[in-house]
């Protein structure tokens, strides 16, 4: 389905307000799509359960993910109010961002944490009624670190069968670069 052109309009104006970019893609997409990503991808497959469609957080073990060990946020995800709670925020992305969000919740610690909570909040709960791998991406501006550009990986956790928690894992990219540049046969099934 084809969105109106109000939710059209709706996205735009959430793209321009982070000027980052968020991306969906479904979670059985091959796994070199993924290109820096592929082996997280590959690893957080294993975990599922043949009656699940993405892996529960009990599932995850740290030590399969030495790699990527401070690049890596979880995020808790509560239904009811909504919000998004970062459980663990990596020493690299500390470095990055110029803030430890461990323990707070999505944008608080930014110069404009409406901003984010409307953004990335909107699609975290798009994530939530339908789980898909996310890309994002942009440069941290919004922290005062515009030298800084991000892409990174949103892999959806479950418990008791509803996302529960995100699995998120960050690279540093260059300034030019982009999901469409860094990611082979980069095709979202929708931009958010």
């Amino acid at each position: 389905m084809q969105p109106s052109p109000k939710q059209i309009a709706v996205e735009s104006e959430r793209r321009n307000l982070t000027e980052w970019e968020y991306h969906a893609l479904p979670v059985d997409a091959p796994a070199e799509t993924f290109g820096p990503f592929k082996d997280i991808v590959t690893i957080w497959r294993s975990k599922t359960r043949p009656d699940a469609p993405v892996p529960a957080r009990a599932e995850i073990d740290f030590y399969d993910l030495k790699p990527w060990l401070g690049k890596i946020s979880i995020a808790k995800i509560d239904p009811d109010p909504f919000s998004v709670q970062f459980v663990l925020w990596g020493t690299e992305l500390t470095k990055w961002w110029g803030v430890d969000y461990t323990q707070h919740t999505l944008g608080a610690k930014s110069e404009a944490p409406e901003t984010w909570q409307k953004v990335e909040g909107a699609y975290f709960a798009h994530m939530m009624e339908r789980p898909f791998i996310g890309i994002v991406g942009g440069t941290l501006d919004k922290y005062g670190r515009s030298f800084i550009k991000i892409l990174g990986i949103d892999l959806p956790l479950l418990h008791d069968g509803r996302l529960s928690h995100v699995l998120s894992v960050h690279i540093e990219i260059d300034q030019d670069a982009s999901a469409a540049t860094e990611l082979p046969d980069f095709r979202p099934s929708q931009t958010f």
